[in-house]
């Protein structure tokens, strides 16, 4: 059988890498691999001709690494595997944005700063449906961090994106939608002594239960919302590094929750 035409070869591919196309239009980085990867299947393709149509591995996470920005991006549905990264951040504390849909599997973020103290480590877990932006712990250590993803049957779309904070902005809280989520995450902004300012929507089913430790291992605020009503509180406590504790019971269609300091 004569090998198939240059035009043939891209034809058979197109179903296959249609959903990498779609996303390849949003940056340069994902463009240059998914042409590789068209690339390396087409030369392969010009061997002696086969029963099956040639595959084009899209197993990519596409990563984006400066001084102080960093981002992950997935390509492939279901993606389990552990990725770790080095990456400098020229500030004590960084910002983290889940900005992505993850409708199946979880992603484990573990985060450790320059002098190797870990300073975060939640897994976001299936459904997500809105974005969740944090901070790390308060009072890190400028340097080259570290940053270790553990991905199990992770089906996302977006992006997970860290950044430097900058300094003299407030630290903060926010949860997007989910829908029948079990999870429990901690998070240790760094707020003053000044009030806290808790608002949350309700659930449409399940509960979620808001913790507030402050500055002094005080426990400052302790409730569960169930049902529509939002609950709205300004807690006061020591200053220093608090921990946030949230947690999910089979938490569906939940409105905000943000927690933030003046």
């Amino acid at each position: 059988m004569a090998p198939k035409t240059l035009r043939e070869r891209i034809s058979d591919h197109d179903d296959t890498l249609a959903p990498a196309r779609a996303f390849a239009a949003r940056g340069g980085v994902l463009k240059r691999l998914v042409g590789a990867a068209v690339a390396a299947a087409l030369w392969a393709g010009c061997g002696p001709a086969v029963s099956h149509a040639p595959y084009v591995p899209l197993d990519l996470l596409v990563v984006s690494s400066a001084p102080d920005s960093f981002s992950v991006a997935g390509v492939r549905f279901a993606v389990s595997d552990t990725r770790t990264y080095a990456w400098s951040c020229s500030r004590p504390q960084a910002d983290l944005s889940i900005g992505s849909i993850l409708s199946q599997g979880s992603v484990r973020l573990e985060v450790f700063d320059g002098a190797g103290a870990l300073v975060h480590d939640n897994t976001y877990s299936a459904t997500l449906l809105g974005d969740v932006t944090a901070v790390t712990r308060s009072g890190g250590t400028p340097g080259a961090w570290t940053l270790r993803f553990t991905f199990h049957s992770a089906q996302f779309s977006g992006a997970i994106e860290l950044t430097a904070h900058p300094q003299n902005q407030p630290n903060r809280i926010d949860v997007g939608g989910t829908d029948a989520l079990d999870a429990s995450w901690i998070f240790q902004p760094g707020w003053g002594a000044g009030p806290v300012h808790v608002d949350a929507g309700g659930v449409s089913a399940g509960s979620f239960r808001i913790r507030l430790w402050d500055g002094a291992q005080k426990l400052v605020l302790d409730q569960t919302v169930s049902g529509v009503g939002d609950f709205t509180k300004d807690v006061t406590g020591f200053a220093g590094v608090w921990t946030v504790q949230l947690d999910f019971f089979n938490a569906a269609e939940l409105g905000d929750i943000t927690l933030t300091q003046s």
